[in-house]
């Protein structure tokens, strides 16, 4: 049975004021017309100079005007669907909830048996949507690691084990050039049933990364409005990293990241006005001693949260990057830090949608039992952020009054009802048995919880026809790209 419980906060967090606000979305104005960005697409260029934008061909630089800017991002909409392969699995993203998905896609997987490190395969992606489809912290999968025994076509083998092995929302994050969107177009109308009902109830997501400072990827930018043209929702992804390919400050990194955000959702809209569409900053730092990638600081968190408030500032909804933060070993004192910051965070500050559970080495790294630690975190924020109920049977004054000075509660039927209803963490409280006692090593409790799961879980099964349809459309592919 299907069970998803997102996190609805009570009460949000804004870490820009109004006043910074206006200033981080007047400067990307400036930039988006003064400065400009990158499209290396000779249709893209094409688009934007039929609407007005001005376009230096030469140097495929695109100025777009705050006017043209404003009239097509009110195009966008705010709220729109995700489904899944049941309907219990769908979401529906209106500002009342977060959802949060898997990370991804990294490269490397410690074996679930052998517990050496090795390189990803599709077995792997196909064992991680089952563990997923069975945590009910998790509302859509990405792909975890990359399908790596399956070259070229790896995208489409990861989207085909993830339909496969889950019922939840599936978003590919690397069927990212124009020919695998194709195919991967066609995957979600064989899953949805025809492309009327796949661009009413998609199935699939896909998410776009660009290149920053200030540019966008070819491949991807014309993935991105095949996308947008099927009516397969798009987003876009910009990853700043302070001091190296953004200015050194944070207020710098998020001008430089919602301009690359906002001109290919601007590019989105022009191509197909309504197309559903996706808004993802999530920054970095350069330290400057080592020059290495850092993801657990600060500076991230602050940008992170900030992001959501640019993008609904839009009116757009917000993916959030959260977990997956610098560690190399799960259950460490450093990642269970750094992913409180911005699990939390992120949530409260409004998140449509946030990704990051199960990978650590920045999302490099597949630890089987990560998965299980992060469920865990991300229920104990849940219920933060959900804060306390002050209704009348919360209150509970009439059981107080039963009970009066000296009593106990333990015998009435309010505490009975009700103390079920409290969640308790089971890795740092596991419940006790009449069998062996639960291991006293946290990693230990965490991969046996891994494992019932994946032996004992059972997905709701792909038609079989479906399962042949898509089958064929894999050998297509790879007769068209090769295997």
């Amino acid at each position: 049975m299907i069970d998803i419980k997102p996190i609805r906060a009570k009460h949000h967090l804004e870490v820009l004021s109004a006043d910074e606000l206006l200033s981080i979305q007047s400067a990307t104005l400036q930039i988006l017309e003064n400065v400009g960005v990158r499209f290396p697409s000779e249709r893209a260029l094409s688009i934007f100079a039929e609407h007005g934008a001005k376009v230096d061909k030469d140097n495929q630089i695109v100025h777009i005007p705050p006017d043209l800017v404003t009239k097509a991002i009110g195009h966008a909409p705010r709220t729109y669907g995700l489904a899944g392969r049941v309907n219990k699995a769908g979401l529906v993203l209106d500002g009342t909830s977060t959802y949060f998905g898997t990370d991804g896609v990294g490269v490397e997987t410690v074996d679930f048996k052998t517990r050496e490190a090795r390189l990803s395969t599709k077995k792997d992606v196909a064992n991680m949507a089952r563990v997923a489809d069975a945590l009910s912290s998790i509302a859509f999968y990405w792909p975890m690691v990359s399908a790596q025994d399956h070259g070229h076509t790896a995208a489409l083998h990861e989207i085909e084990a993830s339909f496969n092995n889950t019922v939840k929302h599936v978003q590919t994050v690397t069927a990212v050039n124009e020919t695998l969107a194709g195919y991967a177009i066609q995957m979600a109308e064989i899953v949805a049933g025809d492309r009327e009902k796949m661009r009413a109830a998609p199935p699939l997501s896909a998410l776009i990364c660009t290149i920053a400072p200030l540019s966008q990827d070819k491949e991807a930018i014309e993935a991105a409005m095949a996308y947008a043209e099927a009516g397969i929702p798009v987003g876009f992804m910009t990853m700043p990293t302070i001091g190296s390919t953004a200015p050194a400050t944070a207020g710098g990194a998020l001008v430089i990241g919602n301009a690359e955000l906002i001109s290919a959702i601007v590019l989105m809209q022009l191509v197909s006005p309504g197309a559903p569409i996706f808004y993802s900053l999530c920054a970095s730092v350069m330290d400057p001693q080592t020059a290495d990638y850092i993801v657990g600081i600060p500076e991230k968190y602050l940008c992170n949260a900030a992001g959501v408030q640019l993008a609904h500032d839009w009116g757009v909804p917000a993916l959030a990057g959260a977990f997956a933060m610098d560690s190399p070993e799960p259950a460490t004192w450093q990642l269970g830090r750094d992913s409180v910051y911005t699990s939390l965070m992120v949530a409260q500050a409004g998140a449509d949608l946030a990704e990051g559970l199960g990978m650590i080495k920045a999302s490099t790294l597949l630890v089987p039992e990560q998965i299980i630690f992060d469920d865990e975190i991300y229920h104990t924020h849940r219920i933060l952020a959900e804060g306390i109920d002050t209704g009348v049977d919360s209150l509970a004054l009439d059981v107080i009054e039963d009970v009066g000075p000296g009593g106990h509660f333990l015998a009435q039927k309010h505490t009975r009802k009700h103390i079920r209803d409290i969640w308790i963490p089971k890795l740092t409280h596991p419940r006790p048995s009449m069998g062996d006692p639960p291991s006293t090593d946290i990693r230990q409790r965490a991969r046996a919880k891994f494992d019932k799961i994946l032996t004992e879980h059972e997905v709701e099964p792909l038609d079989e026809k479906i399962q042949a349809e898509l089958q064929a459309l894999l050998k297509a592919a790879e007769k068209e790209i090769g295997a």
